[in-house]
């Protein structure tokens, strides 16, 4: 899952030493995504560092966000009183769309450049990733994190080091390499200003992973009858 931005392209390396062919996806949710196209220039980049195929697509994950959460999203504010349901929303959408990749193309890993270092994020929290992982391997997919435990300036500097475009800095992020979303600056904005993460709970979290996921299964095995490919990796249709 790239963005192009110092944890996806870290991830991407890491992977690229590993694996022959990496597929780097890259989701555009249609409500206030935008400079998707940087992605692409940070692909060419990574081009030049790695002999591993690197096989990029920009794809859109409107139809899932609307299915997931856009359709019923007053309800689920009402529900948790937080504005984590966009972006874990968003993300879920995402992961939904990762999984029937995965599937179409028999790859039985995915990875994304979840970090330690930018726990705050309600996607990235720990409670989040062991139930991302929990959601792959019911389709026989690895879910692996590979950035996790790298500290943010060693990523940076591990990138500096070899020349990757950095943009322009302002605290540990950087303006002008990946997409962006206005709707997660917005509600990540007081950390960024103030240092004040926000505030999840964990038991609504986890209610909303398994919700959402629930209904992300039964849209894939809808999708894999479709397409008459199997629900699991390595079992036939």
């Amino acid at each position: 899952m790239f963005s192009g931005g110092v944890d996806s392209t870290t991830a991407a390396l890491a992977l690229a030493r590993r694996y022959e062919t990496v597929h780097l996806l890259t989701y555009g949710n249609g409500y206030g995504h935008y400079k998707l196209g940087r992605t692409k220039k940070r692909v060419r980049e990574l081009r030049r560092f790695v002999d591993a195929r690197l096989v990029h697509s920009i794809t859109s994950s409107r139809e899932l966000f609307e299915h997931l959460l856009v359709n019923d999203v007053k309800a689920e504010f009402a529900r948790y009183g937080s504005g984590f349901v966009w972006c874990l929303g968003c993300k879920l959408a995402m992961h939904t769309a990762s999984v029937l990749y995965n599937l179409e193309h028999g790859i039985g890993v995915m990875a994304d450049g979840s970090s330690r270092s930018t726990g705050e994020m309600v996607e990235q929290s720990l409670l989040s990733l062991y139930l991302f992982r929990e959601f792959y391997g019911s389709f026989g997919i690895d879910f692996v994190t590979p950035v996790y435990d790298i500290p943010r300036e060693e990523e940076i500097r591990r990138l500096e080091e070899q020349g990757f475009r950095m943009g322009l800095r302002v605290l540990d992020r950087f303006l002008g390499v990946q997409p962006k979303c206005r709707a997660g600056e917005l509600y990540y904005l007081p950390f960024l200003l103030f240092d004040q993460p926000p505030a999840h709970d964990d038991d609504q979290v986890a209610d909303f992973i398994e919700r959402k996921t629930a209904t992300a299964k039964d849209w894939i095995e809808r999708r894999c009858a479709e397409l008459g490919i199997s629900p699991r990796i390595g079992e036939a249709a």
